[in-house]
């Protein structure tokens, strides 16, 4: 046996389980467009910011920046955006902080609505919000970048503000100490009106230190300059040593005084510098793109969520499908059967559907074991409307059987199976309603005593039978029954009369069930009655029970010519079909082969499925 799958066997596995797959597939599906409903709505808004500073900004006063790192400012600023304190000034101009215990949970809520990202090998910032309301959010990353700007230009003129408030409240400390100074000097001029030399000598000596103090800013104290300034100094300071006592007063003064007004000045040069400074402190956000509402939601995403489901589905049915066929035991393929039982396949009977879809739909997919008898009668091959292809067949099987025999003369097979619900019976009767359309002539015993069915088919009297041939209550010629008795019982008339043959076929029914099946049927005086049958009959055939369920099958084997094992692909395991040829063999019997029945075209090989499409289309025409 070729353990080696052709692309044709992988078809031939998916078309077998087609329903099942198709189910899989289409629970996958509705899953998933169940699941896409359940999601809520959420509409993306987009906004795009540079963070770069300015290229003049180096050139303002108060600012700090020398080199610029664009990476590592921007994965900062990304967690700046994402703090807390942005997180709490955007909430606060979307109105939604309420002032009350909950406002962590709002602010954290916010926080989870919207995501920064840097764009890559750039310095720009995306700012992404998420919302079931498209306005929201545009109006959450509008709200994120205005107090991101915010935070950010206040970081930026922090250190200005407060070097500007130094320089200010110093300057209103030397502005006071001035006046002070000038109030005193006032008073002094007031109690000596004649002094003024002092002041004179004071002022050129205050200079001159002035002079001093910018000179050493840029040279050293034995610079000639310096040391010339030094000299006059000194000459200075002896002439205030002459001056009269009084006036050494009004000289400290003096100096003071012009000190005092100096640093004033100083000051005041750096204060107004200082307020440039702030207000030349700009943000170093730049808005790209502004956010806009969004007219589609991005989730749930419907056509991305089916793509999934309709891929998901197709590997799901796909990977079902061959775990079953793994589990399966069964054998659905000639060359499998064959190899297995080492028996040759003697016909492929086609599917029969009956004309009842209800009946169909109860034996193939509900695992219902027999036909209704009105679905049975319109499964029979007088009935169907293209039979020829049918029939062929049980022209076959019959050929193979004969064959097989070895034989030209008459002959006598039962027809069994090795679980119930194989279609058997169905084949049985079919068999014998095509011998008897080649001519021959046809008895169709049915041996079946604990569960027949063939009186009921054709709607005979269940009794006599062949428990009262067997027990000696009645002959055989007075229990079989012909083509009027079965118009009489309900068949189909016109179908009948017009099914060449008919007049060929007696039945035998089952008779009274015994109370000893198997003693009845292991009676003496079979060889006398196969001689009886076989010299009036062509073919005699006997509908049995299945083989594993009673022993019936293996008994009528011996007093015939053989037993011909039907067997439904797919319905039992194969070492139960393997038992079954067993038991028969098992007592000398005879078994001439098995017939695969409820065969589709799909799962035969190529080498199989065409012909007998190719034998529809040719008796169709």
């Amino acid at each position: 046996m070729n353990s080696e799958l052709t692309l044709y066997d992988y078809w031939r596995i998916i078309n077998r389980r087609k329903w099942v797959a198709m189910l899989t597939f289409a629970v996958t599906i509705i899953s998933v467009l169940f699941y896409t409903r359940l999601q809520p709505v959420t509409y993306k808004s987009q906004g795009v910011i540079k963070f770069k500073p300015p290229a003049s900004y180096a050139r303002l006063p108060g600012s700090e920046v020398t080199e610029w790192d664009p990476w590592g400012a921007v994965a900062t600023e990304l967690r700046v955006i994402m703090s807390s304190e942005v997180a709490e000034r955007a909430a606060s101009r979307l109105g939604v902080l309420k002032r009350d215990g909950a406002d962590t949970q709002r602010v954290a809520s916010l926080l989870g609505s919207y995501k920064a990202e840097r764009l890559q090998d750039s310095n720009l910032i995306s700012i992404s919000a998420f919302s079931p309301n498209p306005q929201m959010a545009a109006r959450t990353v509008q709200a994120v970048i205005e107090s991101y700007r915010e935070y950010d230009l206040e970081q930026k003129s922090a250190q200005a503000r407060k070097t500007l408030d130094d320089i200010s409240a110093r300057k209103a400390e030397v502005e006071s100490s001035l006046r002070s100074l000038e109030r005193q000097r006032q008073s002094f001029y007031e109690r000596n009106p004649k002094s003024g030399m002092s002041s004179v000598l004071a002022n050129q000596l205050a200079d001159m230190e002035i002079r001093k103090r910018e000179l050493l800013e840029k040279y050293t104290p034995n610079h000639p300059e310096i040391m010339n300034i030094e000299q006059r100094i000194g000459v200075l300071q002896g002439k205030l040593a002459e001056i009269p006592a009084q006036e050494t007063e009004l000289v400290r003064m003096t100096r003071e005084l012009r000190m005092q007004e100096e640093l004033y000045t100083t000051l005041n040069k750096e204060h107004e510098s200082a307020k440039l400074g702030v207000s030349s402190i700009v943000s170093f956000v730049t808005v790209i793109n502004p956010p806009t509402p969004s007219g589609s939601p991005v989730s749930p995403n419907k056509q991305l969520n089916l793509m999934v489901g309709i891929f998901m589905g197709l590997f799901l049915a796909i990977v079902l499908v061959f775990i079953l066929e793994n589990l399966d035991v069964s054998i659905s393929t000639i060359e499998d059967i064959e190899g297995f039982l080492k028996l040759p396949v003697l016909g492929l009977i086609p599917n029969i559907l009956s004309e009842k879809p209800l009946d169909n739909w109860l034996t193939q997919f509900f695992k219902k074991e027999r036909y209704t008898v009105e679905a049975f009668r319109s499964a029979l091959i007088f009935n169907k409307r293209y039979a020829s292809s049918v029939i062929e067949a049980y022209h076959t099987l019959r050929t193979n059987i004969v064959s097989n025999l070895n034989t030209k003369e008459s002959f006598a097979v039962v027809f069994s199976s090795a679980g119930a619900a194989e279609g058997k019976t169905l084949t049985a009767v079919n068999f014998a309603l095509a011998s008897a359309n080649s001519g021959l002539k046809t008895l169709l015993i049915d041996a079946d005593m604990r569960r027949p069915a063939i009186y009921q088919i054709f709607g005979l009297d269940k009794q006599p039978g062949l428990s009262d041939v067997l027990s000696g209550r009645a002959e055989w010629q007075d229990v079989v029954t012909e083509s009027a008795d079965f118009i009489m019982g309900g068949m189909n008339f016109e179908h009948l009369m017009r099914f060449q043959g008919v007049e060929n076929l007696k039945i035998m029914n089952c008779g009274a069930a015994p109370a000893n099946v198997v003693d009845l049927l292991d009676s003496w005086r079979w060889e006398e009655l196969m001689t009886s049958l076989k010299s009036e009959f062509d073919v005699v055939i006997f509908d049995a029970p299945p083989v594993l369920l009673f022993i019936d099958s293996v008994i009528l084997a011996k007093h015939t010519d053989g037993v011909v094992l039907v067997y439904k692909a797919g319905k039992i395991a194969r070492g139960a079909l393997r038992r079954a040829k067993e038991q028969i063999t098992g007592v000398n019997a005879r078994m001439i082969g098995v017939v695969l029945n409820g065969v589709r075209a799909s799962e035969m090989g190529p080498q199989y499925g065409y012909y007998y499409y190719d034998y529809n289309n040719y008796v169709k025409r």
